[in-house]
């Protein structure tokens, strides 16, 4: 392939092979009835851009409803620059599955997150007090947004998964969020994550320069044929970066929070002794 992927081009992909997919239809057919050749399909199917005309012919023929169109057409736009913004409160958006889609199609994730811990990472009350605080959602979008992370995690449970560092605060691990029964539960949920050997989980002690102060929740996603991609979350929107400076920028950040955090067994045994200590609050 000649010219590169971005992140949306590669989201695409995922959700024209979909909709085929959907209508039980192999690559050849949609060719063919599209009279385009196979590798022409392909190449969009494996993250080369798609002009919206010919995305609307291919939509067409998997028959894909006429809102699931509008909201996929809006990835064929030209990407203008490298920074792709996925809004929260947009109804035709949907910043997590973006997220997830890049997420499922990478071989690494590393994650900073100096407030709340990663999605990846957070228990099912965790999720759902955190959904509750925001006041972002009514209450009967709950449980589906909660099933929602869960269904994410299942990543780390792949056959495949890629290799996950998880850069967590200590600050952030001190927060009691609800109740020290509910960070008690949380923090095992950590300790046991740290028996994955495709998860790393290093813990950036408060003793630490504040570098929370420099950049907020931001993951770096790194791909076997595709150039590294920079995610940072905020309350309102989702932001995707692709600009290789700026990516570069991310890294140079990493690794000083790394030199900063605490091995990975220092992490662990760290870990454990706050667990015990909510264990105790919560009596």
């Amino acid at each position: 392939m000649t010219e590169k992927s971005t992140v949306r081009t590669r989201e695409m992909a995922v959700e024209l092979k979909a909709q085929r997919e959907l209508k039980q239809l192999t690559l050849r057919e949609v060719a063919r009835r599209a009279d385009w050749s196979a590798s022409k399909v392909s190449a969009w199917e494996n993250g080369r851009r798609i002009s919206p005309i010919d995305a609307a012919i291919y939509l067409a023929h998997c028959g894909t409803p006429a809102a699931e169109r509008e909201r996929l057409l809006e990835l064929t736009r030209p990407p203008g620059d490298p920074y792709w913004v996925r809004p929260h409160f947009d109804d035709l958006v949907d910043p997590m599955k973006s997220l997830v889609i890049q997420e499922n199609l990478a071989t690494a994730v590393i994650s900073n997150s100096p407030a709340a811990l990663p999605g990846m990472l957070q228990t099912e009350d965790y999720v759902r007090t955190l959904y509750e605080m925001s006041g972002q959602y009514p209450a009967d979008r709950l449980p589906r947004l909660v099933q929602a992370r869960l269904d994410r995690q299942r990543l780390l449970q792949r056959r495949d998964p890629p290799q996950c560092v998880y850069l967590l605060h200590e600050h952030t691990l001190r927060s009691v969020l609800r109740d020290p029964a509910l960070m008690h539960e949380q923090l095992q949920s950590l300790v046991l994550a740290t028996n994955l050997p495709h998860c790393t989980i290093r813990v950036v002690p408060a003793s630490a320069p504040p570098y929370h102060l420099v950049a907020g929740r931001f993951t770096i996603l790194e791909f076997a044929d595709h150039p590294p991609v920079a995610y940072e979350e905020t309350f309102a929107a989702g932001l995707f970066i692709d600009d290789q400076v700026a990516v570069e920028a991310f890294y140079v950040l990493r690794t000083r929070l790394e030199q900063a955090a605490l091995s990975e067994r220092e992490s662990r045994e760290f870990l454990v002794r706050l667990a015990e200590e909510f264990e105790l609050m919560a009596r």
